[in-house]
C-alpha cells in the first residue's frame, strides 16, 4: 500500500516544482519588461523605408564593416509617433511623407524593444534634422521625458 502513496507524493512534488519553475519565469520577464523604461534613441541616416517601418543607421558607410557592425533600428511608424523636422533652431511637426532616405534624423523607441540585430520597435518620435546645427548639438527631442543619444563618429 505504500506504492500508490509514494507516487502521489511524487506526482505533487513534480507539479509543485512546475508551479515554481513558472512563477519564477513569470517574475523574470515582468521584471525584463520594467527594466526597459529607459527610452534608447539613435542619430543616424535612414538608408530604407518599408511600408512604416525606417531602419536608420548611424554609420552605414563605415569602412572597417561597410555600415554592417554600426547601431542601426528598424522603428515601425506608427498614429502615435511624432514626426518632426529641426528648423530654426526648433522641431515643427512634419508628416511619414517628408522621411527620405538618406536623411539625418534622430529618432527614438516607444515602449518595448527586440533584441535583435537590428533592434526593432515602435518609434515614439522621429526629428528630421535637415537644418541641423553645425555644432554637433542634437536637439532635445519631443516632450515626454526621452533622452536623445548623441554619436561622435569622429575618428
Amino acid at each position: 500500500m505504500s506504492g500508490p502513496l509514494w507516487r502521489k507524493k511524487v506526482v505533487v512534488k513534480k507539479k509543485l516544482i512546475l508551479l515554481v519553475s513558472a512563477l519564477a519565469m513569470l517574475l523574470v520577464a515582468a521584471s525584463v519588461a520594467l527594466a526597459q523604461t529607459e527610452s534608447v534613441s539613435y542619430v543616424g541616416f535612414i538608408t530604407s523605408i518599408s511600408g512604416a517601418e525606417v531602419l536608420v543607421e548611424e554609420d552605414p558607410q563605415d569602412p572597417i564593416l561597410g555600415g554592417v557592425g554600426s547601431n542601426k533600428g528598424y522603428f515601425t511608424v506608427t498614429d502615435e509617433t511624432e514626426i518632426l523636422r529641426w528648423q530654426d533652431g526648433a522641431t515643427v511637426p512634419a508628416a511619414f511623407e517628408d522621411l527620405e532616405s538618406g536623411q539625418l534624423v534622430v529618432a527614438t523607441y516607444a515602449g518595448p524593444i527586440l533584441e535583435s540585430y537590428p533592434s526593432q520597435g515602435g518609434a515614439g518620435s522621429i526629428v528630421i534634422m535637415a537644418d541641423a546645427p553645425t555644432d554637433d548639438v542634437v536637439p532635445e527631442p519631443p516632450a515626454g521625458g526621452t533622452d536623445a543619444v548623441q554619436y561622435d563618429n569622429a575618428l
